[in-house]
């Protein structure tokens, strides 16, 4: 009598493909410090780098080195730290809604929102 052969199938766990970790940028909190950015360039080009500072001191802190008396000041503060925290704030809500995700998905080589 001739026996069958009995193949046992093996089955493996297919490895997942990772990628390696690369440098990217996240677009929305660098587009957060543009407004800071230009109004440190302002002041640097109308007091030099004491004008730059008090300006970059005024926009992320609301209080103005050279002039104390004014106290704190939130309409400065709107050229400097509230873009950046609403630029932190997409950036989060992005990863959340995978958009990062899809951009890396898509082949974007360098920017993430």
């Amino acid at each position: 009598m001739a026996t069958r052969a009995i193949s046992r199938r093996r089955y493996f766990r297919r490895a997942r493909v990772h990628s390696k970790a690369r440098f990217t940028l996240p677009m929305a909190i660098i587009a957060g410090f543009a407004p800071a950015a230009v109004g440190t360039i302002a002041g640097y080009k109308t007091y030099g780098i004491n004008g730059a500072l008090s300006e970059l001191a005024k926009m992320f802190t609301g209080f103005d080195p050279y002039n104390p008396g004014l106290g704190f000041r939130f309409d400065s503060m709107k050229r400097g730290l509230v873009p950046v925290m609403a630029g932190m704030l997409i950036h989060k809500l992005a990863a959340r809604l995978g958009v990062n995700r899809m951009l890396s998905s898509a082949g974007v080589p360098i920017i993430r929102v």
